[in-house]
């Protein structure tokens, strides 16, 4: 099975350039990676150097900030011809929904804020629209004591939406250094923490590859591949 970490963010964002990135993840047993810097952090720095790391897929994407969803549909319509994979930045019920209803976005990362969770119409929206949802092991990795307890209470619920309306899952590091990447297996054992079996955990941090596929296909209309 080929994984993908679906979220890194790179130079100006992040303190690693792609390449830098892509050599630790070929190292840790990624058969890919998705740079998705957040659209108000400006262009990737040294994006022509990723391109000579053999060994492994460097995709680009973005992960779309939006102030609301009229915003974020324009965002959408603009970027998605520009970029491999479209994620948004969501925290906010308006936004949550406005990103679930798009179907031209791919992920929507770290929906929750302050508790709250995906809620019920978003993960409906998001099952009619095929949008995936991210997984962000970020904070389990650095928060202690009662704040990581309540995101876990947090994540759980949103899991149990997951699973209830059956929605797509994408596991993540959220790393914006090669010091917060961690290996598929690493991250599959985290993702166990919360209630994952390890089947579902792969098959999560295996499915960005399969919507880079998509992605790229040409399509006439909706349902009409060009060969």
């Amino acid at each position: 099975m080929s994984y993908y970490e679906c979220n890194l963010h790179a130079l100006p964002e992040g303190s690693d350039s792609p390449s830098r990135l892509a050599l630790v993840a070929k190292r840790l047993g990624y058969a890919g990676i998705i740079i998705s810097n957040h659209s108000s952090s400006g262009p990737v720095i040294g994006t022509e150097g990723a391109k000579s790391v053999g060994g492994i897929e460097v995709a680009w994407g973005t992960e779309l900030v939006a102030k609301n969803p009229q915003v974020l549909h324009q965002k959408v319509a603009s970027m998605r011809g520009r970029v491999d994979f479209l994620a948004v930045h969501g925290g906010q019920d308006k936004i949550n929904r406005a990103a679930c209803e798009d179907p031209n976005v791919d992920l929507l990362v770290h929906p929750q804020k302050d508790g709250k969770k995906l809620g019920v119409a978003a993960a409906k929206a998001a099952k009619d629209n095929q949008v995936a949802i991210g997984l962000d092991l970020g904070p389990l990795i650095k928060f202690r004591g009662g704040s990581r307890i309540r995101w876990m209470n947090t994540i759980q619920k949103d899991l149990a939406l997951i699973r209830k309306f059956d929605l797509g899952l994408m596991i993540t590091a959220g790393a914006y250094s090669h010091l917060d990447l961690r290996a598929p297996r690493e991250l599959a054992a985290l993702a166990n923490l919360l209630g994952l079996e390890g089947e579902v955990a792969k098959d999560a941090l295996a499915f960005p590859g399969s919507i880079l596929a998509l992605n790229r296909k040409k399509w006439i209309l909706p349902g009409v591949e060009l060969l």
